[in-house]
């Protein structure tokens, strides 16, 4: 589409990439969870007996909250990546591809890394300790926020005035939502399991791998029909209706 690259570098944040972005799970499994809190050690002290144990609890805490700030540092770093491959005109299905495919690499890393980091935590107690230790609620995934996805098909009538080209955009459209809505719903899922496992001082590591794995091959098919279909509804607009679009689906600063 040429000449569109110069709308899109002027945007703050362009909708269909934080459709992607929310669809593609930008978020790791293990970080959406909050941080440790301020009086931890205090905490820890109340509930392990021997000073030298609680010592080690409280160190293997704070690693694992530092595992765990870390893993969003890089995720964050990857979904910058994922925004320049979306944001560039001029970039092809193979490198947006590239650039979730490393996304999911990372986030598939980042809740590995913080599993074995709270199992070290899970060395030094007792499952009862276990039950004690953490704040009420810890274990419980933030929610999700809504698929946006379903706004593009909604707006694309007010900005797309070619029937035969506005045909081809909503069919666009809604495979992009689709997509959306299944991987949302496949997340959500593993996203409640893997806080369960992480609560359950029976948990074992072969069964976050299994999530893991079964999330990651589900995620495969959602990115790459979210790739093709951006792509696809970029080929189709205008530059004047995609800048159109995307001022209706930009919140205003």
């Amino acid at each position: 589409m040429p000449g569109a690259g110069r709308y899109t570098r002027t945007m703050k944040m362009k909708p269909l990439l934080a459709v992607a972005l929310l669809a593609l799970g930008s978020s790791s499994l293990a970080l959406s969870q909050q941080g440790l809190p301020g009086d931890w050690e205090k905490k820890v002290s109340a509930v392990i007996p021997e000073a030298e144990r609680a010592r080690n609890v409280a160190e293997a805490g704070r690693k694992y909250d530092a595992t765990r700030q870390a893993s969003l540092d890089a995720m964050k770093a990857s979904a910058e990546d994922v925004k320049k491959a979306f944001f560039s005109q001029t970039s092809s299905v193979g490198d947006r591809q590239l650039s979730v495919g490393l996304l999911r690499d990372d986030r598939r890393k980042a809740s590995m890394a913080a599993v074995d980091a709270l199992f070290r935590v899970r060395y030094f107690v007792s499952k009862k300790e276990w039950s004690q230790l953490w704040p009420e609620g810890y274990f419980a995934p933030a929610g999700l926020p809504p698929v946006m996805a379903g706004r593009v098909q909604k707006a694309l009538p007010s900005v797309v005035t070619d029937p035969a080209r506005l045909k081809q955009a909503e069919g666009v459209a809604a495979t992009l939502t689709a997509a959306a809505k299944k991987d949302e719903s496949a997340r959500m899922k593993a996203t409640d399991k893997f806080w369960k496992l992480l609560e359950n001082y029976d948990s074992r590591r072969d069964e976050f791998i299994d999530l893991v794995n079964t999330l990651e091959e589900t995620q495969v098919k959602a990115d790459n029909a979210l790739v093709g279909s951006s792509g696809e509804l970029q080929r189709i607009l205008t530059p004047e209706e995609w800048t159109a679009l995307m001022r209706q689906l930009t919140p205003a600063p």
